[in-house]
């Protein structure tokens, strides 16, 4: 996405956050569907259907392991394969149950986008024609790296000795014309 191109509203801003966030729960579900396939075949491997975190009961997820094993006909060999297979996703799908439920929660909030950090931007970046604005995003996409090596909440006392800081590149308009930028 070129950033810095077009101004976008709070509630467009609010939208596509919210979409993406969306995007990324679809993934997590589809990831989590494959998670459970390969339960069913841990369980079907070990012939021993347990209580799992599925919405069945437990006659149903019997049933389920049941009509699996019938159904496939696994050797033995097959089975022990299986189950070094799947050994642990059960943990892996909790995990991906937490980041599902995580994903829900930024879904579920009004504070995806902070109404203060607006009203405190909002002074600086006016200042800013379009054009500069747009310099500026793609400085800031440009030297992100930099940008995070910085640490606003903890600085150094006043008497530290001074610390190797970040390194700012200067000039985008030579980018990528070698690699002048690696001596800095």
């Amino acid at each position: 996405m070129d950033r810095g191109q077009q101004v976008l509203d709070t509630e467009k801003r609010k939208e596509i956050l919210a979409s993406l966030i969306k995007q990324q729960q679809d993934q997590v579900k589809t990831l989590m569907d494959c998670q459970e396939e390969s339960m069913i075949l841990g369980l079907v491997s070990r012939n021993n259907p347990q209580k799992l975190s599925f919405d069945d009961t437990d006659t149903d997820l019997t049933s389920l392991v049941s009509e699996l094993d019938d159904l496939l006909h696994l050797s033995d060999e097959q089975k022990k394969s299986l189950e070094l297979a799947t050994s642990g996703c059960e943990d892996e799908y909790r995990a991906t149950q937490t980041i599902d439920t995580c994903l829900s929660t930024l879904l579920g909030t009004n504070w995806l986008m902070n109404n203060g950090i607006e009203e405190c931007t909002k002074p600086f970046t006016s200042i800013l024609n379009p054009g500069q604005m747009s310099k500026f995003l793609l400085w800031a996409d440009h030297n992100s790296e930099a940008i995070d090596q910085l640490d606003f909440v903890n600085a150094p006392p006043s008497n530290a000795p001074p610390s190797k800081g970040p390194i700012f590149v200067f000039g985008i308009d030579d980018v990528g014309q070698g690699d002048e930028g690696d001596e800095k």
